[in-house]
């Protein structure tokens, strides 16, 4: 069961938007659907009805395919809080929407990119460092 509902002009209502089941794992709990808002500096952009164990990811898909933009450019705020894509949305009920130029999110990417690539270099030489040695 799925639905939105958009108060912005831009966003066209009518069209609906679909979305899979989550993938969950079995020590997470299916909870009920709720409606999330989505607000951003002019107000409200639009409510979903989501599930609590859904990933950030996700929501950042659908939002950004609500508003028709790309998810690249989307960032969702908890207050002044940054939205991971691996957290789960858990029991919020409001998040901000801020949206990057294509600059700023190609940025951020990158940076990314390079954060998660140092991790695995890092990992790599330790696993390396513990390997035993062939006789």
């Amino acid at each position: 069961h799925f639905g939105s509902s958009c108060t912005d002009p831009v966003v066209d209502c009518k069209v609906p938007v679909l979305i899979s089941a989550p993938t969950m794992s079995a020590t997470v709990a299916l909870g009920p659907d709720f409606s999330l808002r989505i607000i951003g500096i002019s107000g409200e952009l639009c409510s979903l009805t989501v599930q609590p164990a859904w990933r950030v990811a996700k929501l950042r898909q659908l939002v950004a395919r609500t508003l028709a933009f790309p998810a690249a450019e989307l960032t969702l705020l908890d207050g002044e809080t940054e939205l991971k894509d691996h957290h789960a949305l858990g029991g919020r009920r409001e998040l901000t929407a801020v949206r990057l130029s294509s600059s700023a999110a190609e940025q951020k990417a990158k940076e990314r990119m390079e954060f998660t690539g140092a991790l695995m270099l890092q990992r790599a030489r330790k696993l390396a460092s513990q390997a035993k040695p062939r006789v």
